[in-house]
């Protein structure tokens, strides 16, 4: 039995069929009330239209609460003017929902990717009264694929009370555990519009050089996993030399040349050789392409993707995150600026604790040595009141700089500390050496 599949009834019960109404964008957030929770789905997969007609309906929804992970818009339904109106509770916290959240309209939830199933989509705490997912057209059969998003959105759509689709002619048709039957949609309303990207973004020396380090832990054969921003951007170009790589995790634009040269052809996967089992696509319009009816690409809901004890099966598993500063005794916050919560836990945990559990396994946390212009170290003596832990200590692997690699695993804390500032800036190592001899 194929991973998963058996926690996997529990969350998609059988149900009654559903209409599968025909209607407007009007008419389809006339089916929403006051006070519902709706869960929307994240990334490129953002149903925008559905989402304006939300705005342009505010006054007669008030209070409405969204809900959702990772966005890479601006967060209009955030501004001002939907005080009070629109409320939006995340797992993803961003620095432009400060403002939102100084009002009250934000509300942050501090859990792993792997718990969104669990709590937002299955019956837990965050249960939504509606779930709005964005979708390719049905096939002959009737079935419709959510494209770039599964995740936590194919189990919260088998298990709301309300359904409502964006039928979208751009959106791939992505293969998998990805296709929800007309029959488990309440009513669709057509949108043909470009669908929201994430470009590349820019690399500069020190990326490439954190990235060359990266390079160096990662063995042919080995099945990889990493996120987005500058640093894996840079980690995939670092690749490009390796051999038979494997894929399980997010799938971004900087996999796309790596895909076509044939560097990562998932052949020696110990866990579904041949595939890659993917919650999430964000990239740009060329990947989505790349994606439409690809036997390679295996869509699967985070509840998989994001399952330790599943990323453990994998062996040879190399997971590859960044973080906003490290500790010298090896804990991670990815998460928080001086007690402000900016992101969240995200994948990090998840795929930290698999690696750990996988033969031949390893955790990568990739960072500069130094922020705001090198004026303060990302290596720290400690992270204080007001950090976040996002990765803890007894989980430390490796932690990468431009300056080098600090290996942890099995070090004690005097050992970690002593590899944690080999890595840090020159200008900082011996302001960190005082500080570590004080504590």
């Amino acid at each position: 039995m194929r991973p998963g599949l058996r926690r996997a009834a529990l969350y998609y019960p059988r149900s009654m069929p559903r209409a599968f109404e025909r209607a407007t964008l009007a008419d389809a957030v006339g089916r929403l009330r006051p006070g519902m929770r709706v869960l929307i789905p994240p990334g490129c997969a953002d149903p925008t239209a559905l989402l304006g007609e939300i705005m342009a309906q505010a006054d007669r929804l008030a209070p409405l609460t969204l809900m959702g992970g990772l966005r890479v818009d601006d967060f209009p339904f955030a501004a001002p003017g939907y005080a009070g109106k629109l409320r939006f509770v995340t797992w993803q916290m961003s620095p432009r929902l400060a403002a939102a959240e100084a009002r009250g309209d934000v509300e942050f939830v501090g859990i792993r990717y792997f718990d969104t199933v669990s709590l937002f989509a299955a019956g837990g705490a965050w249960a939504p009264d509606a779930v709005i997912v964005h979708v390719s057209p049905p096939d002959r059969a009737g079935y419709l694929s959510l494209g770039l998003s599964v995740s936590y959105m194919l189990p919260a759509a088998r298990r709301a009370p309300l359904v409502i689709a964006q039928v979208n002619p751009r959106m791939p048709r992505t293969l998998g555990n990805a296709f929800l039957h007309r029959s488990q949609i309440d009513c669709w309303a057509e949108a043909d519009h470009p669908l929201q990207e994430y470009p590349p973004t820019p690399v500069g020396e020190v990326e490439r050089r954190i990235a060359a380090h990266v390079a160096d832990l990662v063995p042919d054969g080995a099945t990889v996993q990493v996120g987005i921003g500058s640093i894996p951007q840079a980690v995939m170009e670092a690749l490009g030399g390796k051999r038979d790589l494997g894929v399980h995790s997010l799938l971004v634009d900087h996999m796309l040349p790596l895909l076509e040269a044939g560097v990562i052809n998932n052949s020696r996967k110990r866990l579904h050789p041949g595939r890659m089992d993917v919650g999430e696509i964000m990239g740009t319009a060329r990947l989505f392409a790349w994606c439409h009816e690809n036997r390679a690409l295996n869509m699967e809901p985070s509840d998989l993707v994001h399952d330790p004890e599943v990323v453990g099966m994998l062996g040879d598993f190399v997971s590859i995150n960044s973080a906003l500063e490290v500790d010298l005794l090896g804990q991670v916050n990815a998460e928080s600026v001086e007690g402000r919560q900016v992101a969240g836990i995200g994948g990090q945990f998840d795929f930290v604790l698999g690696a750990a559990r996988a033969a031949g396994g390893r955790s990568i946390i990739a960072l500069p040595s130094t922020g705001k212009g090198g004026g303060v170290s990302r290596i720290v003596p400690g992270l204080g009141r007001q950090g976040r832990v996002t990765t803890p200590r007894f989980l430390a692997d490796c932690v990468v700089t431009e300056h080098g690699v600090a290996l942890l695993r099995g070090k004690s804390d005097a050992e970690r500390a002593r590899e944690l500032i080999r890595v840090a800036h020159p200008a900082f190592r011996d302001q960190l050496e005082r500080e570590c001899a004080i504590s």
